[in-house]
């Protein structure tokens, strides 16, 4: 209690000061929001947008990262900002190397630390085993796979340059569907599931400093008119008769985050959808 009586003096001082507290504040106890730095990738809406309103509530800093859509990543810096939040925004092309780069950048160039890291930005286009080509096969594994990769690669140098002795983390989010995948998006969910094998790895390649884990959510925001259907009919034949929430998802997430003694591991929230073609 002492210590964490300290700690709070400290940055009590600093925030009368007018001091970043992201720049001064250091630790050695598991990752807390409250004096956090996280990097969400595809922060301008659905999935991205909640992590990233959620996280700065409990007291992040969030980099709201978007590709193309400006405007309503915008919209994510301002929410979080009306209610009392700190975020900034950085556009970054993330199927390039430099994009990545950029993105590293910026975070460390506006808050001096870096401490976990959601992939949520993702694209679910429709195209059967006909339709792919090249571009949309390299694209998809761009996002998906390289991207988070490289992110996770340079949180990694980030932290070891620190000698922190608190775990970063980093979080993932799939797909339930790479379990039971249909025929409409075969690069999709080569690329989601490549995805879900590179926590494993990076578990063991980034451990002891940065943690890797998954989120694998199910149906959970409809697209379309036609996905809302879908989303009534699927939810009487799981499990659980219901559809998981965005809430659910994001929870799930924060747990990730701030449990250090996890890494390596894949968090299904689905109701119960990837049991439903378990005999």
């Amino acid at each position: 209690m002492a210590v964490m009586d300290a700690r709070r003096s400290t940055y009590n001082i600093q925030r009368e000061a007018g001091i970043d507290k992201c720049r001064l504040v250091h630790y050695s106890h598991p990752m807390m929001m409250k004096y956090s730095v996280i990097v969400v990738t595809g922060a301008s809406e659905r999935i991205g947008r909640a992590i990233a309103v959620k996280a700065a509530s409990l007291g992040s800093a969030v980099v709201v990262h978007c590709h193309t859509d400006v405007g309503n990543a915008s919209e994510t810096v301002s929410l979080i900002e009306r209610n009392g939040g700190n975020a900034c925004m950085v556009q970054a092309d993330l199927r390039t190397l430099a994009g990545v780069e950029k993105l590293a950048a910026a975070t460390l160039e506006r808050f001096g630390r870096w401490d976990a890291l959601v992939n949520a930005a993702s694209t679910f286009l429709s195209a059967n085993i006909e339709e792919v080509d090249e571009s949309r096969w390299d694209a998809d594994q761009a996002l998906h796979v390289k991207a988070p990769f490289f992110l996770s690669r340079s949180l990694y140098r980030h932290r070891k340059g620190l000698g922190s002795p608190t775990p970063a983390c980093v979080v993932n989010v799939t797909d339930t569907q790479v379990r039971n995948p249909t025929a409409s998006r075969p690069s999709y969910y080569c690329a989601k599931s490549a995805l879900e094998d590179q926590v494993r790895i990076l578990g063991k390649s980034l451990a002891p400093l940065v943690r890797v884990n998954a989120v694998a959510p199910g149906a959970i925001l409809p697209a379309s008119s036609a996905d809302e259907h879908y989303f009534k009919r699927l939810e009487a034949q799981i499990p659980l008769g219901k559809l998981a929430r965005s809430d659910d998802v994001v929870d799930a997430i924060i747990f990730l985050l701030e449990n250090d003694s996890i890494t390596g591991q894949t968090i299904v929230v689905d109701g119960g959808e990837h049991l439903r073609y378990i005999q």
